[in-house]
């Protein structure tokens, strides 16, 4: 079981961060691209890269798996995992492991520190405030203070050029495959023992995949990240309006696997749904289902099962395998039909 909110008023907050996205205004700023190859297993990240908790354990209330929903900003499944803590504020962060500073990304007292451990392997801290003497080139140890917090939650993040890079159906749009982001990995299985399995002890999911989940793509069928037509193949997701807006996903919860989610960027019913328990697979769409429609069901708390009360319905048809034509709006009604306001999105 995770470990009991701070109060009644906190455990709202806290899930309406998590379903709007408040917290990542920052989080979608891109890493550097073009990383570093290696072919030695030498400098592979080892199991144990990460050997320190970037914040005290005791002030942990809960961790948020990867694949988080919250358009605009988290149209996609997120590529990191929220730290979601308590105690005084600020309170210091420090480095999971020893490396060297290759990037800093900083709006005001809100930053992103970006670390290469070695030539494979790179993590990020976002939502930190920078210690002095923090930047580009600096050396960090392990446990070193190298900022702080002083919001609910931080963001952690791993990329692993040691793993295959991840399958998205088309690359591109996540930068290619010498992009950080298609290297993304599961941040808390690459810390020590016995870190690691207290880490894990305070993930908020069914334990099916404590991990969480980026990709849901299946190539053919609805499963997985869309694009509306006029977004350029490679504007990838940097938080902004503009991008997060033009984005659609079919994918599942990142706290219970078994409820699947549509995030809408657009159609002015920007927002998270769940659908009903019988809803049509959407890995199981494909060109042959023709029209398919999903009644848009409010969830509650980020986990939460969908709701009786409506917010809209969906219409899709998969036009081929990689281009659907789609159209959401507010109705009650269970069934619809495509106007003029139908849009196309492409993979």
């Amino acid at each position: 079981m995770p470990p009991p909110l701070r109060s009644a008023s906190v455990a709202v907050a806290l899930a309406t961060l998590l379903a709007t996205a408040l917290l990542p205004s920052a989080c979608g700023r891109s890493t550097p691209t073009s990383p570093t190859s290696a072919s030695g297993s030498a400098n592979s990240a080892p199991g144990s890269a990460l050997t320190v908790s970037p914040i005290d354990p005791g002030l942990i209330d809960f961790i948020v798996p990867l694949g988080n929903l919250g358009p605009t900003a988290h149209t996609l499944p997120t590529d990191h995992i929220y730290f979601y803590w308590h105690g005084p504020e600020p309170s210091p962060l420090v480095a999971p492991a020893a490396g060297t500073v290759e990037n800093v990304i900083s709006t005001g007292n809100d930053g992103k520190l970006v670390v290469r451990v070695n030539s494979t392997f790179v993590y990020y801290l976002d939502h930190v405030t920078f210690a002095p003497g923090i930047g580009v080139g600096t050396r960090v140890q392990a446990g070193q203070v190298v900022g702080s917090s002083a919001r609910l939650a931080f963001d952690l993040g791993v990329h692993n050029f040691s793993a295959a890079p991840l399958g998205f159906v088309n690359p591109v749009r996540y930068g290619g495959l010498n992009s950080y982001s298609i290297y993304s990995d599961a941040p808390l299985k690459f810390f020590a023992e016995p870190l690691r399995s207290l880490l894990y002890s305070k993930v908020r999911s069914d334990g099916v995949n404590p991990d969480g989940r980026i990709n849901f793509d299946v190539d053919g069928t609805l499963s997985g990240g869309w694009f509306r037509e006029d977004l350029p193949a490679t504007a990838i997701q940097d938080g902004s309006v503009s991008t997060g807006s033009r984005q659609l996903a079919f994918a599942r919860d990142n706290w219970f696997s078994d409820r699947q989610r549509i995030s809408i960027g657009g159609f002015g019913m920007t927002g998270v749904y769940g659908v009903p328990p019988d809803a049509t697979d959407f890995a199981s769409v494909t060109p042959a289902s023709g029209r398919v429609t999903y009644r848009l069901l409010y969830t509650g708390e980020p986990g939460g099962p969908p709701t009786p009360l409506q917010a809209g319905l969906l219409i899709v048809e998969m036009l081929d395998g990689r281009r659907i034509r789609v159209e959401a709006f507010q109705t009650q009604a269970s069934t619809g039909t495509f106007s003029e306001r139908a849009e196309i999105y492409l993979r």
